[in-house]
């Protein structure tokens, strides 16, 4: 049912600014301007510290658009403000003081904005296509708080600038950024940095997913929370990845945010202009297709204008160079659109991509999967995910790397998706694991446990055949950090509300799995080093990746896979790829096309160069393959004639 015909309209839809909002600073003078259109006074709260303090009182004047303003003479860089609004409906507060929406910075989800201009250098994004992004999805302090990460300032943002770190005692196993540069990974997406609500007595800090305001970074990864140096340190860190070749793109969160007016936690968007920023039933009650308490109504044009103008704030001040949207599918279509139109126009190569789906029942069309066809965005692929592991909502469930089961959907995809939801493989991204529900090595050990003959050597070979699997894939692949060394939550689906002693990245675990870290690491190198696993077009897949049963006509044995991947684009060294997956528990004997084939990855090693040479094509018609492994066979085009 459309979302207009089960609600009531808001007395502020027909009213729409365009004027730039915020503490707009200058040497000179700084305006402060907050829209608020059904309000009847507004008042600015004006100190000099970020708590207490003797306040300046000052009444802002209303225009025609809504908004409300006053500007002030002199310089008023880094003084702290709130905001009071009062009016006719009976939901103002006109004694509380609220954050201003589109502050730059604040001390704090219930604290201040702080009026800020910062020049911090950020160095220009590294420069590569949408295709070859490989993503390493990671939370900042669950990445940095291990004492044994050898990095001096845990669990802060400058942590993850940090050059040079290991763990202790082993200065041969890297930790933190230079981790991640070892690894070979080119993308790194920080779970959500903006400004949320908390609990700083503990560590259960639900990953920065209670959002409170947008614009602002988090302050509790700071220095110092109490004035504008997050903003700073924020950048440095941008600056810090982007010199070492990884851009950074940012979780957001804009399908809720934590204001739950029956809680009394009134922070700016209902205090300022109630019922408008949410979606609301005829009753006035909150819808909850977040699953979360609320929903941000998108569609509504004041609200649409704070998410895009939120989204160019960090792209034009701090460089990040994409976004990944929580509850992608909560934000109406048209709002995306738009989304996707200003950020290309600012740099068509920005990565935008979300999760498509709800948590929970919502009055609009949720943005799922197909929606994006041809749009300018990705979604996450919950069917390759589900193919290759089991579904996440049965733990028990088992799928392709456990049993060679889903095969249908696991070839779907293998080749980006495009007989699937998507127009082009860049609208895939492919993954096995994420923050949510179970890490990889815990959802293999939950789903196998019962059966006695499955042992860790075999639940080790599944992990790295589903990597083999994903960075073989046309599509993006995205990991979680710490998948590539068999990362463990003990068991725990749903850790975001857990403390350290669950989440934390824990660096003994890269020495103690070595081999998995780098199996990972060498088809991370390989995927790069040959643009035939990353093509761009889906007319390009449908005539490069072949699978052997479907397109070829040789026999594939039971529960395996087997694909050829041709170099259509003339781009790759290799002419060929082949590869050869068997999910059994002993050896297959695979037949193969004819080829001067050459042995990159095997069960043990992926390299660059070959493992061994395989005989001439004409003695060469079949490759064996040893137990749950994958094996990855190149033809070399031959050279060039002068």
């Amino acid at each position: 049912m459309p979302y207009s015909s089960i609600t009531l309209p808001h007395a502020a839809d027909s009213l729409v600014s365009t004027q730039p909002l915020g503490a707009l600073y200058t040497p000179t003078q700084t305006t402060f301007r907050v829209w608020a259109p059904t309000a009847k006074s507004l008042t600015l709260h004006l100190y000099e510290a970020p708590r207490g303090g003797r306040v300046r009182l000052y009444s802002l004047q209303k225009d025609e658009d809504g908004c409300w303003e006053v500007t002030l003479a002199g310089d008023w860089l880094g003084a702290y403000y709130t905001y009071t609004a009062a009016g006719d409906d009976p939901r103002f507060d006109p004694h509380r003081e609220l954050l201003d929406p589109y502050a730059r910075c604040v001390t704090a989800h219930d604290g201040r904005g702080i009026v800020v201009h910062d020049e911090t250098p950020v160095a220009d994004r590294p420069s590569f296509s949408v295709a070859e992004a490989i993503i390493y999805e990671l939370h900042l302090r669950d990445f940095t708080i291990d004492p044994d990460s050898g990095i001096q300032r845990r669990g802060r943002y400058l942590g993850l600038t940090e050059a040079g770190t290991h763990l202790t005692g082993r200065v041969d196993i890297a930790t933190g950024l230079e981790h991640m540069l070892e690894l070979g990974v080119n993308v790194v997406q920080l779970l959500p940095i903006g400004e949320f609500h908390n609990d700083k007595a503990n560590d259960q800090y639900g990953w920065g997913y209670d959002a409170v305001q947008h614009f602002s970074p988090e302050g509790w990864y700071a220095t110092d929370r109490s004035d504008a140096r997050r903003v700073s340190e924020v950048k440095r860190l941008v600056d810090a990845l982007h010199r070492r070749g990884l851009r950074v793109t940012l979780d957001v969160v804009f399908n809720h945010t934590f204001e739950a007016r029956d809680l009394g936690l009134l922070f700016n968007f209902e205090g300022l202009v109630p019922g408008y920023y949410y979606r609301l039933r005829p009753d006035g009650t909150f819808w909850n297709g977040s699953g979360v308490g609320n929903e941000f109504r998108t569609e509504a044009p004041m609200v649409r204008r704070y998410i895009i103008d939120c989204l160019k704030h960090w792209v034009t001040e701090y460089k990040v160079d994409g976004f990944r949207f929580d509850l992608l599918g909560l934000i109406d279509r048209d709002t995306m659109r738009a989304i996707v139109r200003e950020l290309h126009a600012l740099d068509p190569q920005l990565l935008l991509y979300g999760e498509p789906w709800a948590g929970g029942t919502t009055p609009i069309e949720v943005t799922y999967k197909g929606t994006q066809r041809g749009q300018g965005w990705a979604v996450f692929n919950d069917h390759f995910r589900d193919a290759l592991k089991g579904n996440v909502f049965d733990a028990r469930a088992w799928g392709f790397v456990q049993a060679g089961l889903s095969l249908p959907q696991v070839k779907q995809g293998v080749r980006g998706s495009i007989e699937d939801f998507a127009d082009a493989p860049t609208e895939t991204i492919n993954y096995v694991e994420c923050h949510d529900n179970h890490t990889l090595w815990d959802r293999l050990m939950i789903s196998t446990i019962a059966d006695a003959s499955i042992t860790d050597a075999d639940r080790r070979a599944m992990d790295k055949l589903a990597a083999a699997v994903l960075f073989t894939s046309q599509g993006i692949p995205f990991i979680q950090a710490g998948q590539e060394f068999l990362r463990t939550k003990g068991g725990d689906h749903n850790s975001y509300n857990k403390p350290d002693a669950v989440n934390m990245i824990r660096w003994h675990d890269k020495a103690e799995h070595f081999d998995v870290f780098t199996y990972y690491k060498g088809l991370i190198a390989l995927r790069r080093a040959h643009p035939l696993f990353r093509l761009e077009k889906a007319g390009q897949v449908k005539r490069a990746v072949k699978f052997l049963d479907d397109h070829l006509g040789w026999p594939v044995p039971l529960h395996c896979l087997a694909y050829e991947i041709e170099d259509v684009t003339e781009q790759d060294e290799w002419s060929r790829a082949l590869v050869l997956v068997n999910t059994q528990p002993k050896p297959i004997e695979f037949a193969i096309p004819p080829g001067d084939w050459q042995l990159f990855a095997d069960r043990v090693e992926v390299s660059l160069t070959p493992l061994k040479k395989s005989q001439s094509s004409l003695r060469k018609t079949s490759a064996t393959v040893t137990p749950r492994s994958v094996v990855i066979l190149g033809e070399v085009r031959p050279p060039a004639e002068e």
